[in-house]
């Protein structure tokens, strides 16, 4: 049951009171607590909207300081972001971020509001998440061509970010979202993402299966203390993703999550066996050990065009080829036809046998004779088996 936004706040109140969950959800955020009651939010109005037009249905996510609910705004279906109270400045810190990103890769801000709860209100994509979907269809992967598109997703949506100075600090299949017909992605929770990329970000802050080495630290930074790395994290963790969704598995599953954060850091990455060889040296410079060697994204688009335009050009080439195999068998089929309703075509009975034009009887061949028309359809079914699996091979995983 749908209830209006100022009637939840008690609700708010009790299902937001939680602990910190990042070491159980395998993340880490180091920025420091920002609890402080005496913050004033330094909202725009514009950006405000009205909480009594807002009904909010069923919890459908949660992260490390949040939870999603579905809901309504003005009659329209909602994603609905419920702050933990003492995120204020994380809250207006996305808030502000958020209403100036403006991508067809990105979810759209619709407003916010700080009474009676901290909510941020985004469009609803009723795809999910990625992860929820791999998780749905385990064991069975994506076709390798969906897998592409979605990292072309994803790689555009990062070079728009990067071109804008933003890094997003904590890219994985969760914070990715699916569009209804599950055909794009969309890039999704911006609460640890930074404006201004510099050489000064936060130590440890991201999923440690996903987070770039350069993050984590082998020994405890004293307080206060920051740690030096920039926006090339964003694509050693886009390349764990790319792997993961290929695999439809979490990189080093038989690990800890901290542990596979140090695997990483000791330079160690998931087996790349049996990948294309054009994906592996994708994922190979994508999550090299120096981040000065990793490319931006505008070179990952343009990497992942190609590969998808390669493949495509294979297809066509192939379904060419198929149709011309299928247009000659037609063709000698019908001149058969032809040959056995011609007037010079006779049969007559000689000694219980049917003598046809070319001298063969209805008993045993002759040998050094042709197929037969009949020989030609009993194999017909085997081109479109062939067939068959071709377009078995090409078609993307039904949801």
């Amino acid at each position: 049951m749908a209830l209006s936004l100022s009637s939840t706040m008690l609700l708010y109140k009790l299902s937001l009171a939680f602990s910190s969950q990042n070491v159980e959800n395998g993340t880490s955020d180091n920025e420091g607590s920002d609890t402080g009651d005496d913050i004033v939010f330094d909202i725009d109005p514009s950006l405000l909207v009205d909480c009594e037009k807002i009904l909010i249905g069923g919890m459908i996510g949660k992260g490390s300081y949040s939870l999603v609910f579905k809901g309504w705004y003005e009659g329209h279906p909602i994603a609905i972001k419920a702050i933990h109270p003492q995120c204020k400045a994380k809250f207006e810190r996305e808030v502000k971020l958020l209403s100036k990103i403006q991508h067809a890769n990105v979810v759209k801000f619709i407003g916010a509001s700080v009474k009676p709860s901290m909510v941020i209100i985004i469009e609803l994509l009723e795809g999910g998440s990625l992860q929820k979907t791999m998780n749905n269809i385990y064991p069975i992967t994506f076709s390798l061509e969906q897998c592409l598109s979605y990292a072309l997703d994803i790689s555009q949506a990062m070079e728009y970010l990067h071109s804008n100075g933003i890094i997003h600090r904590d890219l994985k299949p969760g914070n990715l979202l699916l569009t209804k017909d599950k055909n794009n992605i969309k890039l999704a929770d911006f609460g640890i993402a930074k404006e201004n990329i510099c050489d000064e970000m936060t130590c440890e802050a991201g999923t440690y299966r996903y987070m770039a080495p350069e993050i984590l630290s082998k020994d405890p930074l004293p307080k206060g203390v920051k740690k030096s790395y920039d926006h090339k994290a964003d694509v050693f963790s886009f390349a764990m993703v790319l792997w993961s969704m290929i695999k439809n598995q979490v990189p080093f599953k038989d690990r800890a999550d901290l542990m596979a954060a140090y695997d990483a850091l000791h330079n160690l990455r998931p087996c790349l066996d049996d990948f294309p060889e054009d994906i592996t040296l994708l994922l190979q410079s994508c999550w090299m050990e120096d981040p000065k060697l990793r490319p931006e994204f505008k070179e990952i688009s343009e990497i992942l065009i190609t590969i998808l335009h390669n493949i495509y050009t294979r297809k066509i080439n192939g379904l060419a080829s198929i149709e011309v195999v299928e247009e000659v068998d037609s063709k000698s089929e019908e001149e058969l036809s032809r040959a056995q309703h011609t007037p010079t075509s006779f049969e007559f009975k000689h000694e219980n046998e049917t003598v046809k034009p070319n001298g063969e009887t209805d008993g045993e061949p002759q040998s050094g004779t042709k197929t037969s028309f009949s020989n030609l359809v009993e194999k017909k079914p085997k081109k479109k088996s062939k067939i068959k699996r071709f377009f078995s091979s090409c078609s993307c995983i039904a949801f």
